[in-house]
C-alpha cells in the first residue's frame, strides 16, 4: 500500500504535474527538471543519517513521523506562487517520501526474510506497478479540476492514510517470538539461528564494508541501473508528447511501463533466488539499456510500446535483485546504515542524468542524443556487478 500511494502521486506520478507546471511558471524544462533533480540529491545527503535513524529508532515511529511531512509537502505545493516555492515543495515531499518509504520498509523485510527474501521483496515492490495505474487517474485529475486542488486533497489523504499503514511495522521477528521466514524460536529452530546468521551478509562492520571493494562495486553498479530511470521518470512523457502522443496517452505508457514491471519483479525475485542473483541483475540492466535505445529511436507509438515492454520487465527485474544483492552483501545488521550511506553515492547519476537531459533538450531540440548516452551507463552496470564479492549461497 506504502509503495502504490507513493508510486501514484509522486515516485512516478510526479510526472503528471511536469508539463502544468512548466506552464503555469513559463519556465523551461531544464528549471523544471531542477525540482526532480533535487529531490534525489536531497536523498543522498540524507540517506546515510536515514540509515542509522531506522536503525536507533525503530522503522515504525521514523515512518510515522515521514507520513506527516510527505502530506504536509503536498499541501505546501498547492499554494505554490513561482518556481522557488514549487522547489521548496518538493524537497519537502521528498523527504517524507524517503523517511516513510523505501528504506525503513526494506529494512523490516530483510529482518523478517532470509531463504525468502527475494520473493518478500519483489512482492512489496509490485505496489509500485499498482501505484502506476492510479497515474492516469491523477493525471486526469491535474488536467480537469487543476493541479492545486489535486495536490491539496493528495496531501491531505496522505497523512490520513499513511499514519495506521506505518503504525502496524514490526521491526525485527525475534521480538514476537519468530526467527527470520517465520520459524519459531524454538526447539531444532532455534539451534539453526546461528546457521542463518553465517549466510547472512559477509560478516564485516560497517567500517570494515567501507574499505572492501564489494561496498563500491555494488554502488557504483546501482548508480548506473538507475541512471536512465532517474532522466525517464522526469522526462517520459515529454518525450512522448514531442513525438505526436497525447498527455493522457504518454501517461498511460508510462503506466504500462510500470504495470509490466509487475511480472518483472515476481519473476525476478524467483529467479534470483533460483540462478543466483547477480547474473539474472546482470541481464536486466543490458535489457534496459537496449530499450532505451529503441526509445531514443521511437517515431510511433509501435516502437515505443516495445520499449515499454523491455524497459518495463527488466526495471521490475534489476529493482527487486538490486535490493537483494544489498541484503546479501551487507547482512541484517548493518543493512539499514550501509544501505543510507551508499544514497550519496547513487544519487549523483540520478540528480545529473534528468538535467544533462533537459538541457540537451533545450539546447537541440531533442532527447536522442542523452537517451543515447543513458543506454550506454545503463548496460555498463552488467560489467561492473562483477567486482562485487558475494558469501556462499547456501
Amino acid at each position: 500500500m506504502v509503495s502504490t500511494i507513493q508510486s501514484a502521486v509522486f515516485n512516478t506520478g510526479a510526472q503528471a504535474l511536469f508539463l502544468p507546471m512548466q506552464r503555469e511558471f513559463g519556465a523551461t524544462r531544464t528549471a523544471i527538471t531542477v525540482a526532480f533533480s533535487l529531490r534525489r540529491l536531497e536523498g543522498g545527503i540524507t540517506g546515510p543519517l536515514e540509515g542509522y535513524l531506522i536503525h536507533w529508532i525503530g522503522p515504525r515511529r521514523y515512518m510515522m513521523v515521514g507520513w506527516v511531512i510527505f502530506g504536509a509537502g503536498f499541501v505546501l505545493l498547492s499554494f505554490s506562487e513561482n518556481i522557488y516555492h514549487f522547489y521548496v515543495a518538493f524537497l519537502v515531499i521528498t523527504l517524507g517520501q524517503s523517511i516513510s518509504g523505501f528504506l525503513p520498509i526494506v529494512t523490516v523485510l530483510i529482518n523478517w526474510f532470509n531463504a525468502w527474501r527475494g520473493r518478500a521483496i519483489s512482492i512489496y515492490q509490485l505496489g509500485g506497478s499498482i501505484g502506476a495505474l492510479l497515474i492516469p487517474a491523477f493525471a486526469w485529475c491535474i488536467l480537469h479540476y487543476g493541479w492545486r486542488p489535486t495536490t491539496l486533497a493528495v496531501g491531505i489523504a496522505s497523512i490520513i492514510i499513511g499514519l495506521p499503514l506505518a503504525a502496524v511495522m514490526r521491526a525485527t521477528p525475534e521480538r514476537y517470538g519468530y526467527l527470520p521466514d517465520g520459524k519459531r524460536t524454538d526447539g531444532q529452530e532455534a539451534d539453526s539461528e546461528s546457521d542463518n546468521e553465517a549466510q547472512d551478509g559477509t560478516g564485516l562492520t560497517v567500517g570494515q564494508s567501507l574499505r572492501d571493494r564489494s561496498f563500491w562495486f555494488l554502488a557504483l553498479s546501482h548508480s548506473a541501473g538507475i541512471t536512465a530511470w532517474g532522466a525517464l521518470q522526469v522526462h517520459q512523457i515529454p518525450a512522448l508528447v514531442d513525438i505526436g502522443i497525447e498527455e493522457l496517452a504518454a501517461a498511460g505508457v508510462l503506466t504500462y511501463t510500470l504495470a509490466v514491471a509487475a511480472p518483472g519483479r515476481v519473476i525476478g525475485g524467483f529467479l534470483g533466488d533460483w540462478l543466483g542473483t547477480r547474473r539474472v541483475t546482470a541481464v536486466a540492466f543490458i535489457s534496459q539499456g537496449i530499450s532505451v535505445t529503441i526509445l531514443a529511436f521511437a517515431t510511433s507509438m509501435t516502437e515505443v510500446m516495445v520499449f515499454a515492454t523491455i524497459f518495463g520487465v527488466a526495471f521490475g527485474v534489476r529493482g527487486t535483485l538490486m535490493t537483494v544483492l544489498r541484503a546479501e552483501v551487507f547482512g541484517r545488521e548493518n543493512f539499514s546504515r550501509l544501505a543510507g550511506l551508499m544514497d550519496p553515492i547513487s544519487s549523483v547519476s540520478v540528480f545529473v542524468t534528468p538535467l544533462v537531459a533537459a538541457f540537451i533538450y533545450d539546447t537541440i531540440g531533442s532527447y536522442q542524443l542523452a537517451f543515447l548516452g543513458l543506454a550506454v551507463l545503463n548496460a555498463s552496470g552488467a560489467l561492473l556487478l562483477m567486482g562485487i564479492r558475494l558469501p556462499p549461497r547456501r
